[in-house]
């Protein structure tokens, strides 16, 4: 007869991937985020620093830093070799470091879900308490239903890796709790998405440059995260998987961050231009004026005639005997 849970040299193996994945799968998710930080100091020292203080400014820079000085705790929890003692101090703390970064995302989406719909108060409203709740389930789960991860049973000193307890119709659903963030996270991405397209319809033609750009760049940021949200899901609440839910969080509460931060610089960016640019700017609208005026004056000529020709100049002298007369004074 088999057996109907994992046996012990199963579960070793088992540890031992959990070990190497949520190690490599955080070296990543951070990696891209320094990564990101670097090429885009230079738009940041331009854009950002120079800007009043006001709420966007703040929640830029939280997500922007934040994740990076949080960066050495989480590494000494989960790269070095913890006794258990140790972990059962800072494991908690370790997976609460985690909020600022998950929130602050979700923060600068919201404000720039509602400056797109003009800034109406009832998407602020309902945004906002979408936002409280998912901070209350995050919460909820950290000091509800967070363990201690089951490889000090395997190994004695290894990193702190939390898991979330076993619901009781769950068997082995080490990640279940969990996977309620990435579900919430999801769905508050796809009411964004709604409210978007919802005045995307209505507003059609009256969208400007700032809006055009929130569109094309924006709706990718939340697209890219609610795929990440939706891979979490799939690999927590599959019962083919016991430890490949490790993989996907990482990049499912770090990678927003980066993405929400890089959609930020965009939009300033076209909200203050620099010199050059408003120069090319400016010379297009001209040479578009120009054309308009062309068709206007010539409409059977195209806009390279606009420019006087060697005929035109030949045309344009004085009859044969003035010109005579004047030279032969």
């Amino acid at each position: 007869m088999e057996e109907s849970f994992p046996g012990p040299l199963y579960l070793l193996v088992s540890c031992l991937e959990d070990l190497n994945i949520g190690r490599y799968s955080f070296v990543a998710a951070y990696s891209v985020c320094f990564y990101d930080w670097i090429i885009s100091l230079d738009q940041e020292v331009a854009f950002i620093y120079p800007a009043p203080w006001n709420v966007v400014k703040a929640a830029y820079l939280c997500c922007r830093y934040y994740p990076l000085v949080v960066a050495p705790f989480q590494f000494w929890g989960l790269f070095a070799d913890h006794e258990q003692r140790v972990c059962e101090a800072y494991y908690r703390v370790l997976f609460a470091c985690t909020i600022p970064t998950i929130l602050s995302a979700q923060f600068i989406m919201m404000l720039r879900t509602h400056a797109f719909s003009g800034r109406n108060k009832i998407v602020l409203a309902v945004l906002s308490i979408t936002v409280l709740g998912l901070s209350s389930v995050i919460i909820w789960v950290i000091y509800e239903h967070l363990t201690m991860s089951l490889m000090f049973f395997v190994v004695k000193r290894t990193g702190c890796f939390p898991i979330s307890d076993q619901p009781n119709f769950v068997p082995f659903a080490y990640y279940y709790h969990l996977g309620m963030i990435s579900i919430l996270t999801a769905s508050f991405d796809g009411l964004n998405m709604i409210i978007v397209f919802w005045y995307c319809i209505r507003e059609r033609g009256t969208i400007g440059p700032i809006g055009q750009s929130f569109l094309r760049q924006g709706v990718l940021v939340y697209v890219i995260t609610t795929l990440l949200n939706m891979m979490t899901i799939g690999t927590t609440y599959s019962s083919q998987l016991l430890h490949d839910s490790k993989l996907i969080p990482w990049f499912a509460y770090i990678l927003p961050s980066a993405l929400s931060c890089r959609l930020v610089l965009m939009l300033r960016r076209i909200a203050s231009p620099t010199e050059t640019e408003l120069r090319i700017e400016y010379s297009h609208m001209v040479n578009e004026a120009l054309e308009m005026i062309t068709v206007e004056l010539h409409p059977e000529e195209t806009s390279q005639d606009f420019l006087p020709s060697t005929s035109t100049y030949a045309q344009a002298q004085p009859p044969p005997d003035v010109y005579h007369n004047k030279h032969t004074r």
